[in-house]
């Protein structure tokens, strides 16, 4: 067998590298982009992650007719109106139609322990349980149970000197964990209603 027949020009070895060649390695990026799109959506797929499905406008209506029931302590009031501004949104809900129950505890952990066995750094852990409620939709009238759930999420601060610092920063640690959570709460809930519609 002859060796030209496997042999390669070196105009041939060598890969294009100019600004045509690069549009055109993007314009062939972009149609496999857009095939695959197509495919996707002809096989009914459509992403439920992030923001996406809470921006459908049957999704956020849905979101925006939830109720969010009372939740005990400060730590309950911060996660209650993070949730509630979320799901409001641009909904036109009817408020009520459905009713989130959240129960929430929090943990602290100490981490960096000092030689006389005090800790300088804790973590906050807080552990959201929900219930997604359609009042007087079961038998007999009773409450529905559509979804359920936990979500944890967790914080750090530091202990230093200052009492009132600490104090600062570990408020502020539980603060942004509690927002966290009902970030989570509402992805989940826009999740269900884009699979599920309206109960």
């Amino acid at each position: 067998m002859s060796r030209t027949a496997f042999s390669t020009s070196s105009a041939d070895r060598i890969s294009p590298t100019g600004p045509a060649s690069r549009r055109s390695r993007r314009l062939v990026l972009a149609a496999a982009m857009a095939a695959a799109a197509l495919t996707l959506s002809a096989c009914g797929f459509r992403p439920l992650y992030g923001d996406t499905a809470a921006n459908r406008p049957a999704v956020t209506e849905q979101l925006a007719a939830v109720a969010v029931g009372p939740v005990p302590d400060r730590a309950g009031q911060i996660y209650r109106n993070s949730l509630e501004r979320l799901l409001a949104g641009e909904g036109r809900g009817h408020p009520g139609r459905y009713r989130l129950d959240s129960s929430i505890k929090i943990t602290e952990t100490g981490l960096a322990i000092n030689e006389d066995a005090t800790a300088s750094r804790y973590n906050v852990r807080i552990v959201v349980s929900y219930r997604l409620m359609a009042p007087h939709a079961g038998e007999n009238n009773a409450d529905r149970l559509l979804a359920d759930g936990t979500v944890t999420q967790i914080n750090g601060y530091d202990q230093i000197s200052a009492p009132y610092a600490t104090l600062v920063s570990r408020q502020d640690a539980i603060e942004r964990a509690l927002k966290e959570a009902a970030r989570e709460v509402h992805t989940r809930l826009s999740i269900y209603f884009d699979q599920h519609g309206e109960v």
